[in-house]
């Protein structure tokens, strides 16, 4: 495992949401757009991610064996990027996004900024959703969401409205339509949706590798420099 960041229990309410008043989510009950962690791994030289809900829920019979959550993954790989990450959320300056994913219990879909489109194979391992992002492990950053699923919405994502709604997220006008946000502290979480603003989640073990790497490379200039001094 290259990382694993994990998600605080029992704060998939936003910021006091109201959820939808359709039966159909009444019955469900409640943590099954609880996110609980978000981990790395590589095989055959490529980053798998893996998320971790706290239920599964499936009345509408998703082949992945939920099907009322929708999870979204935005990774910084680069300098720049697209800092607008939904409506009401965006991302701290100059740390935008490269590359997303779209996770739900019908399939994945992987996302550029200017809107490409292409199928992200997504796949169940036990109590886990994991997707195969077809990039290579890097000192990425990584930004994640949890909400309700709706197959007629831009992400996927079930929107918001200040009264709510038998299909509709009860939330303060401007709400992003997502109600877990990938975050370790849970005032981490009230900031983002206070400001708007998501930071960021960063494994330690590639600045680690950075530095090392750097160190390394420093140490042995200075083997060398050496070396050449003492030559006659």
């Amino acid at each position: 495992m290259l990382f694993l960041f994990q998600d605080p229990v029992g704060d998939d309410q936003g910021l006091a949401y109201r959820y939808p008043r359709a039966a159909l989510f009444q019955k469900a009950g409640e943590g099954y757009a609880d996110l609980l962690a978000l981990a790395g791994e590589e095989r055959e030289g490529r980053l798998v991610l893996k998320v971790r809900l706290s239920r599964y829920p499936n009345p509408l019979e998703g082949p992945l064996g939920f099907s009322l959550a929708t999870v979204a993954l935005w990774l910084d790989t680069g300098e720049g990027g697209e800092e607008a990450l939904l409506p009401g959320l965006s991302t701290p300056p100059d740390q935008g996004f490269e590359v997303a994913y779209i996770l739900t219990g019908f399939g994945g879909e992987k996302r550029t900024p200017t809107g490409e489109r292409t199928p992200a194979r997504v796949w169940r391992e036990g109590e886990w959703v994991a997707v195969d992002t077809g990039i290579p492990p890097g000192p990425y950053g990584y930004y994640g969401a949890v909400g309700l699923f709706d197959p007629f919405a831009p992400w996927y994502l079930r929107p918001t409205s200040p009264e709510g709604g038998p299909w509709t997220l009860g939330a303060p006008p401007g709400s992003p339509p997502v109600v877990d946000l990938l975050a370790e502290a849970p005032l981490d979480q009230v900031k983002a949706y206070q400001t708007g603003i998501l930071k960021p989640l960063r494994p330690k073990g590639f600045a680690l590798k950075r530095e090392s790497l750097l160190a390394f490379a420093l140490g042995g200039a200075s083997l060398l420099l050496a070396f050449l001094l003492r030559k006659p």
